[in-house]
């Protein structure tokens, strides 16, 4: 674990706040908090930071590729969490027939409900090039119990095994798998990320989704994703959409798609 500078925090608005402004910070250095009062999402939304029960962790990168190349950031932190919750809960999770799934682009389900979150933000920018991007990853991990309305949404390691995590295990695990991910990013391997991305969800292809874009619900059915890691959506009319950003939201058996 020598690649990796931990800053533990007990208290912090939001880590990837924190690790922003540490503008000198070289690269790995990774905060940690045992509580958020501000955590983040995606689109904004707030994270629920449970004091104790959940990791909440931030890496600081400063890669030298496109600016372009940047969403593949997060699938490769998706892949990360998901490998982690497989390796180290897989037998149990599979023994309660609930299933480790990645929903478009990093939200990471068992059994249908969230247990992990994921929000990469670039520091900086200098000739076109990156010059700094910090990775937030929520996971749920210890918590019994969640607040209206997130108790009909989300999950956590200890309510779907059982088991109490530790969390500086399940943090190193999922680091070393992070870095792992990062250097096939940086050699470029885009096609393995996609490919290996696409093998984890279920929402990758043929799901019927419906997905809230610009003021509008498009709804359709999965057919994949492009190059560059954005979701492509086949249309009642047979054409393709490229969706860059949005929420994507399972239909149900037998909803109509139009």
């Amino acid at each position: 674990m020598t690649r990796y500078q931990i800053v533990h925090l007990q208290t912090v608005d939001s880590t990837n706040t924190y690790l922003k402004s540490m503008v000198e910070a070289p690269e790995w250095t990774c905060v940690t908090a045992d509580r958020q009062t501000a955590g983040r999402g995606r689109q904004g939304r707030e994270w629920h930071s449970a004091p104790g029960d959940g990791l909440y962790l931030s890496i600081l990168l400063r890669p030298t590729s496109a600016f372009r190349k940047l969403t593949e950031l997060s699938l490769i932190a998706a892949i990360a969490v998901a490998e982690t919750l497989i390796e180290l809960f897989g037998r149990v999770i599979g023994e309660s027939g609930t299933n480790v799934d990645i929903k478009w682009p990093n939200d990471l389900l068992v059994g249908g409900r969230k247990i992990s979150g994921i929000l990469v933000e670039s520091a900086g920018l200098a000739n076109g090039e990156l010059v700094r991007v910090v990775v937030g990853i929520g996971v749920n991990l210890n918590q019994t119990q969640f607040p209206v309305p997130l108790d009909a949404t989300a999950t956590s390691c200890r309510l779907v095994t059982g088991q109490i995590v530790d969390h500086d295990s399940f943090r190193d695990q999922l680091l070393d798998r992070f870095w792992r991910w990062y250097q096939h990013w940086l050699a470029g391997n885009s096609g393995m990320i996609l490919s290996r991305w696409c093998e984890l969800s279920s929402y990758a292809s043929g799901r019927p989704v419906s997905v809230e874009l610009d003021g509008q619900t498009l709804t359709g059915v999965t057919a994949g994703l492009n190059d560059h890691g954005a979701l492509l959506l086949r249309t009642v009319d047979g054409g393709i959409r490229t969706i860059i950003a949005g929420e994507v939201h399972c239909l149900r058996a037998g909803s109509s798609i139009t």
